[in-house]
C-alpha cells in the first residue's frame, strides 16, 4: 500500500481503528483484514517470520488496508528488510532518547535525511527504480519508558519522525506496576498517555495507542489520538473460543440430570 495514503490519512485527522496481529496467518487477513483501517504486524513480540511477513504485507495490500509492520530493532540492518516489504508505516520499539530517534531516522529514511540503502527489490518490481523520491513508509516511534517519557518532546521534534506510540506494558514493568493495570484508572498511564499526545501534536506529528475499548478510543481521541489499536488476532481468538466453549458446556446436560 502507498503509504502516502496513510500519511494523508493522519494529516486529514482520520480516525482509524486497527487490528493487532501477532501470529504468521495471511489468511486472517484475508478472512477480517476488511472489517478494520489498518494491521499491526508484529515483527518483535509476534511469531511472523520474515518470509510470513512479506506474504501479509502482500495480503494488507490486497484487501486493501494499511499495514503497521513492527520491527526487531532500530539498526539498519534489521530495519532495511522490512521496510524493502513495503509497509505503509514501520513502527521501532524502545526510541528512548534523541539519540535513539536519530538512528531511526538514519535506518529508514534515504539521504540526504538518512542512511537506508537503496536497492529493495518489491519497490523496484512495483514503483521502479524512483521509489526513493517519495515513497518511505511513515515512521512510528515507539514511547515505551520513563526514560523516553522525559525526552518525548525531543523525540517528537526529530526530523523524519511521523507518528509517537504510547506502550504501556514496558512502561508498566518499569514502574513497578501490575501488568494488567488499567490505562485510564492508573494516574501514571493516563499521564503519560495525555504527554504522548502533547508532545506529538504539539511537534505537528500524528500519536498512536492501545484502545481496546469503547472508552479508551473516546478518551485518547479527545486528547487527539487517531492511530487507535482496537484488539488482537490473539484477544479475538481467546475471547471466541471461551465464548462458545461456555455456550456449547451450557448445553450439556448429564444423562441421569
Amino acid at each position: 500500500m502507498d503509504p502516502a495514503r496513510l500519511r494523508q490519512r493522519l494529516k486529514d485527522g482520520e480516525p482509524m481503528i486497527g487490528l493487532s496481529v501477532n501470529y504468521p496467518a495471511a489468511g486472517i487477513l484475508e478472512t477480517i483484514g476488511r472489517m478494520w483501517d489498518f494491521v499491526w504486524l508484529d515483527g518483535q513480540h509476534g511469531q511472523i517470520s520474515q518470509d510470513a511477513m512479506l506474504s501479509m504485507v502482500r495480503t494488507a495490500d490486497l484487501v486493501g488496508i494499511d499495514s503497521v509492520v513492527r520491527v526487531p530493532g532500530s539498526e539498519g540492518g534489521i530495519v532495511g528488510p522490512y521496510a524493502d516489504m513495503m509497509p505503509s508505516a514501520l513502527m521501532i520499539p524502545m526510541v528512548d532518547t534523541p539519540a535513539d530517534a536519530a538512528a531511526v531516522v538514519q535506518a529508514t529514511r534515504f539521504p540526504p535525511l538518512g542512511s537506508r540503502s537503496f536497492g529493495g527489490r518489491r519497490p523496484i518490481d512495483i514503483w521502479t527504480r524512483e521509489y526513493f523520491h517519495d515513497k518511505e513508509p511513515v515512521v512510528v516511534a515507539q514511547i515505551e519508558t520513563p526514560t523516553a517519557m522525559e525526552n518525548v518532546e525531543a523525540i517528537a521534534a526529530t526530523e523524519g519522525i511521523d507518528v509517537l506510540m504510547l506502550g504501556p506494558d514496558d512502561f508498566k514493568t518499569r514502574l513497578g506496576l501490575p501488568i494488567n493495570a488499567p490505562l485510564l484508572e492508573t494516574p501514571a498511564l493516563a499521564d503519560a498517555l495525555r504527554r504522548v499526545a502533547e508532545a506529538a501534536l504539539g511537534a505537528g506529528k500524528a500519536a498512536a495507542c492501545i484502545a481496546p475499548t469503547a472508552e479508551t478510543i473516546r478518551y485518547a481521541m479527545s486528547l487527539g489520538y487517531r492511530l487507535l489499536v482496537g484488539t488482537s488476532d490473539v484477544g479475538l481468538l481467546r475471547e471466541g473460543s471461551r465464548q462458545r466453549a461456555d455456550i456449547l458446556r451450557e448445553a450439556i446436560v448429564p444423562e441421569n440430570g
